[in-house]
């Protein structure tokens, strides 16, 4: 990965790009020209969802769909290295049962992939040692259980959330789900309402480094859909906080939402005005410890529904969506950005017959996306997009500056700190590692860390008593890369 030197030349290079997008027009160069895999040859027919592709650390693409075959529904896996070389696909779910909906997250410190997925009507996790898939159920009772989303914390815990019908109010519910690849807890929360059609749009679920779990879902009925957003207030806590997010649509309907390792909060969110009604895309944002900010329209004048959201090394939101005309999906798919202005611009990636992608950037900035094909012509695919240019933000966020693929500081817990904190970092070598405290005017106030560490995630107790009230810094380095997140004192 690059140092910072490095990044700021990337920057600049980045913003020549972006203002010479806006005098060619809305066919930004990253997307003039995006590199595409077919994944399957067609065997019947095959789909993805809005969480089918994730990147790990190491830039390693993985990808996740399901696929019609004689016996039914399967899942289907396979991953992509840096180099461009795609593995075999491998069947996940069981063999003999129907499986639907899969959703993939890969641990940060292992680069275990785990997926979770529909079998009869209940939830189940799948992940991978060496070559081998293992699948444990996460539910076992006599209601119905779908939609399931899923993510892992810093610590490789993983998080699940889906729609449940709660036996004890005859609603529906989100579900949550938080432990290890043996056994998980399972909790519903009480203060979650659906509405009387509450399978009809799937929850989405991000978690903090430290595992407090964020899940954005639609609630409310038809003419009032909006997100709802609910979160727990420490590590597997069943208690829940709640509100409801507004926006520009008279119904909210879906929504992608990605936390930064230093809490900075992104939402991406799609609706309507009412049946027939052009569909819009907006984004919101929350920086750490502040309220939502205005939201901002992404999709322009397009009719523009089912975002995928991803957030770039410097803080800067990239977004995916497919487009439509009235209720009717185009097969066309487009991407929204800021130029250099900071300014919101839409760019046509792929189309006629492309459907749900899902959308990740990676750590050297290049846009990704898995999709499908078959809604216009039943001829059906699973790609692979990669834009031809990178995606990166114009400018380093206040926040953070990340060499992610090298080191990076994961998260603190709590944040603010009072009394002491738990803070773990990853490095993706062995070697000399510095973790040190400055104040907000840039001097150094303590050292955490001065020490030979091996590769991986670590963690550490931080005793801030002797330092001030107010914001504070941790720079953390290891060779040439370094870090740097936020953090809060409070007494």
């Amino acid at each position: 990965m690059r140092n910072r030197n490095d990044r700021k030349s990337l920057v600049s290079f980045c913003r020549f790009c972006c203002l010479l997008a806006v005098v060619v027009g809305a066919a930004w160069a990253q997307w003039g020209n995006p590199l595409v895999d077919t994944i399957t040859a067609t065997q019947g027919r095959e789909e993805t969802n809005l969480q089918s592709l994730c990147i790990d650390d190491s830039d390693w693409v993985h990808l996740v769909w399901k696929q019609q075959q004689t016996q039914g529904w399967r899942i289907f896996y396979c991953t992509n290295s840096p180099a461009g070389t795609w593995s075999a696909p491998e069947e996940v779910g069981d063999s003999t049962v129907a499986c639907y909906n899969p959703g993939i997250t890969v641990s940060s410190g292992s680069g275990i992939p785990f997926i979770a997925f529909l079998q009869d009507e209940e939830i189940c996790l799948a992940y991978r040692t060496g070559a081998l898939w293992h699948r444990n159920p996460v539910t076992s009772n006599t209601q119905l259980d779908c939609s399931a989303t899923i993510a892992v914390d810093a610590t490789g815990l993983v998080h699940l959330a889906w729609i449940t019908d709660d036996p004890g109010s005859g609603q529906y519910k989100i579900a949550y789900a938080m432990g290890d690849t043996l056994s998980c807890n399972v909790q519903t929360l009480v203060g979650s309402d659906l509405g009387p059609y509450g399978t009809g749009a799937a929850p989405f679920i991000a978690v903090t480094p430290e595992g407090i779990a964020h899940i954005v879902y639609r609630g409310g009925n038809y003419g009032t859909y909006h997100i709802h957003h609910a979160w727990n207030d420490s590590l597997g806590s069943a208690n829940w906080n709640y509100e409801i997010l507004y926006g520009g649509n008279a119904n909210d309907f879906s929504s992608a939402m990605v936390i930064e390792n230093d809490g900075d909060m992104h939402l991406a969110v799609s609706g309507n005005d009412g049946w027939g009604f052009p569909g819009r895309v907006y984004y919101f944002s929350k920086p750490f410890n502040q309220p939502w900010q205005q939201y901002e329209l992404a999709s322009l004048t397009s009719s523009a529904v089912e975002p995928s959201l991803s957030i770039d090394s410097y803080g800067a939101p990239h977004i995916v969506w497919m487009e439509t005309s009235g209720n009717i999906y185009t097969g066309n798919i487009f991407y929204s950005g800021k130029d250099a202005t900071g300014t919101w611009q839409v760019s046509f990636v792929i189309g006629t017959d492309h459907f749900f992608p899902s959308f990740q950037v990676d750590q050297d900035g290049y846009g990704h996306f898995a999709c499908h094909t078959g809604g216009n012509t039943s001829d059906y695919d699973i790609y692979h997009v990669r834009s031809s240019g990178v995606l990166t933000g114009l400018h380093e966020s206040g926040n953070a500056v990340t060499t992610r693929s090298y080191c990076c500081i994961l998260g603190s817990y709590p944040n603010p700190v009072r009394a002491n904190a738990t803070i773990w970092y990853h490095t993706a070598f062995s070697g000399y590692v510095t973790l040190k405290v400055y104040n907000s005017v840039g001097e150094e106030v303590s050292i955490l860390v001065n020490e030979f560490m091996p590769a991986g995630t670590h963690k550490m107790t931080w005793h801030p008593e002797q330092l001030s009230v107010g914001v504070h810094f941790c720079r953390l380095t290891i060779g040439k890369s370094e870090c740097q997140a936020k953090f809060l004192i409070l007494k």
